[in-house]
């Protein structure tokens, strides 16, 4: 099936809401320009094949005079000039980098005082459509002659530029070295072809922005609704606070969007985040956290969350179909005329990053504004015993240790901190205690601040009594 058809269908069959289709890349409109400009091609005998010879052949011509600051026989040029200031802002006011409107050009040198177009190989036909174009230039006495024609030529006629719809390049006179003037074949649907794809690109661009500015207010409403849901001082959501914690902790690590591993800590395409995101639903129905959720603001919390990160992947699918389409339509576009831009053109133009620069957006407000309302006991553990810092410990290097780690430090004369080697164990005493931690550990975490508790009374015992102390404790 033609890429075409499968962009359109997919385009129509996948959910995306209207204003997004609207602002996807016209693969069939872009397809059409493509189609006109073959035929400009072939009106000045430069089909696929025959342009594709040339440009190989200048290609090899360049890479022989490399530094030699020779004007190249044959090329397509891409140029661009920023847009007026007037199109810098988006829909929403956001800033944004002005994006280029691009003057394509397809040149050929020629050589001024002898006329021949040196190192390409041309067919009789080809050369005569492309000395028609010279003589419009002004370069009366022009010939287009190839390599082993040029050097029996004597000089022609100076050369008189003529205003026309190909007015050639000025021409620079280096001591010692021919003079080359600038022919450029006329061409209109290239021109039409870049504006209509950078029109388009600009277009995904202010979608871009304006689902970020939707997205933000609706993660912005959902953050105050979880704090209220979770707020400790509130009796009614003691119970409810470890289970928000599970689900975002389970969250966390799935790495829906983003690796956050040594082995994966790159983007994650749409499938492999849809499949970790339903991996991370699944595990929510598995581990019966969401039937603990009795009271219907919570569902509709948990929910909206969930609906989120559905829109998130929704994003990606759509940024990754424009950017398969940019890159097929660009792929014809050479095949088609053998201009071969399809490497430099993404660079020129600039690909917005719809799909992966609205999920780090997107992601970074849920961890700023939801999943920051719920602290995970991985941010307060101590960095000795890995468990939850009871009586914490703050050093004068600012490294924070529960204190019977601390205590323990003390004993064996370790009076460097272990994470900075600065010497601040040694004076450490009942003073660093961080009293204001504690109680914010006692007040999110309070069933591991008493498991903590019971188990720093239980070493003291034995650091007392013997082992014999654990047995004890055991019969009691």
């Amino acid at each position: 099936m033609k890429f075409g058809h499968v962009l359109k269908e997919r385009l129509k069959n996948e959910g995306f809401p209207p204003e997004w289709v609207d602002s996807a890349i016209s693969y069939s409109q872009l397809k059409k320009c493509i189609h006109r400009l073959t035929d400009e091609l072939a009106q000045v005998g430069l089909d696929p094949a025959t342009l594709g010879k040339l440009l190989r052949h200048v290609e090899d011509y360049n890479a022989a005079t490399a530094g030699d600051n020779e004007e190249r026989p044959f090329e397509y040029i891409l140029s661009g000039d920023p847009p007026p200031e007037s199109q810098d802002q988006g829909d929403t006011g956001t800033s944004r980098t002005p994006r280029k409107q691009f003057h394509p050009k397809l040149v050929f040198k020629v050589n001024e005082a002898t006329g021949a177009l040196h190192s390409a190989k041309l067919d009789e036909e080809t050369k005569s459509k492309l000395h028609m174009l010279a003589l419009e230039t002004g370069l009366s006495t022009l010939r287009v002659f190839d390599d082993q024609d040029s050097s029996s030529i004597t000089s022609g006629d100076s050369a008189t530029t003529v205003n026309g719809p190909y007015a050639a390049a000025d021409v620079e006179k280096p001591a010692g070295k021919p003079t080359y003037r600038r022919v450029e074949v006329p061409l209109t649907s290239d021109t039409e072809f870049f504006s209509t794809l950078s029109s388009q690109l600009s277009g995904l661009e202010k979608l871009q922005e304006r689902e970020q500015e939707r997205l933000h207010g609706q993660i912005e409403e959902l953050g105050k609704q979880i704090a209220k849901l979770t707020d400790p001082g509130r009796k009614s959501n003691k119970k409810l606070v470890g289970v928000w914690r599970q689900i975002f902790q389970l969250y966390v690590e799935s790495g829906i969007f983003f690796g956050t591993t040594e082995v994966d800590h790159t983007a994650h395409d749409a499938e492999k985040a849809a499949e970790k995101f339903q991996t991370f639903a699944d595990t929510l129905v598995e581990k019966g956290l969401v039937t603990q959720f009795k009271k219907p603001e919570n569902l509709e919390a948990l929910n909206t969350f969930l609906r989120i990160n559905r829109e998130i992947l929704q994003g990606l699918r759509f940024g990754e179909i424009n950017r398969t389409a940019m890159m097929k339509i660009l792929k014809k576009f050479d095949k088609k005329t053998a201009l071969g831009v399809k490497a430099t053109v993404p660079k020129q133009i600039q690909y917005p990053e719809f799909s992966e620069h609205l999920a780090k957006a997107v992601c970074a407000e849920v961890n700023n504004q939801i999943l920051s309302h719920v602290p995970q006991l991985d941010d307060y553990t101590c960095p000795m015993c890995m468990d939850i810092e009871w009586r914490p410990v703050k050093l004068r290097c600012g490294h924070v240790f529960c204190i019977r780690c601390l205590i323990v430090m003390q004993t064996r004369e370790q009076h460097r901190c272990p994470l900075c080697r600065e010497k601040t164990v040694v004076d450490a005493n009942s003073d660093n205690l961080d009293l204001e931690l504690a109680d914010f550990l006692k007040k999110w975490f309070p069933d591991e601040v008493k498991a903590k508790q019971k188990y720093n009374e239980l070493m003291a015992g034995v650091d007392q009594y013997g082992e014999v102390y654990k047995e004890k404790c055991t019969v009691m």
